[in-house]
């Protein structure tokens, strides 16, 4: 036995679906989690470094930063790199959310540009 409906029953009951589905829905977009570490706190103020020329063209200056060693900020001097064929330096990323700060490391990523060379 072969049922036929006619296509204004079909359209008048995937309404009815729709309308009943999307009646209790509430859509939250999730918050994305923190990346990085738990840290003591924010570090230090930047130390003011002079850049020296350039060892060669292909040489690219990472600014000096502080970086979390598990226990305390230790200092990175800024110094001349290489960087990979089509990667950038993206420095570290310091960030507080909800009473707590957070360390993120930097580094040489391929095709990355979150953060411009200093």
């Amino acid at each position: 036995m072969r049922i036929r409906l006619s296509r204004t029953v079909v359209v008048l009951a995937l309404a009815v679906l729709a309308i009943s589905g999307a009646s209790g829905c509430v859509v939250n977009e999730a918050e994305s989690p923190t990346r990085g570490v738990v840290v003591s706190g924010p570090p230090p103020a930047p130390v003011r470094e002079e850049r020296p020329a350039p060892p060669g063209p292909q040489a690219v200056w990472v600014g000096g930063y502080w970086h979390w060693t598990g226990m305390q900020y230790a200092w990175i001097p800024g110094h001349w790199d290489a960087p990979p064929p089509g990667a950038t330096w993206n420095a570290p990323v310091y960030t507080a959310r909800d009473g707590r700060y957070f360390y993120e490391s930097g580094g040489w990523k391929p095709g990355e540009t979150r953060n411009a060379l200093h």
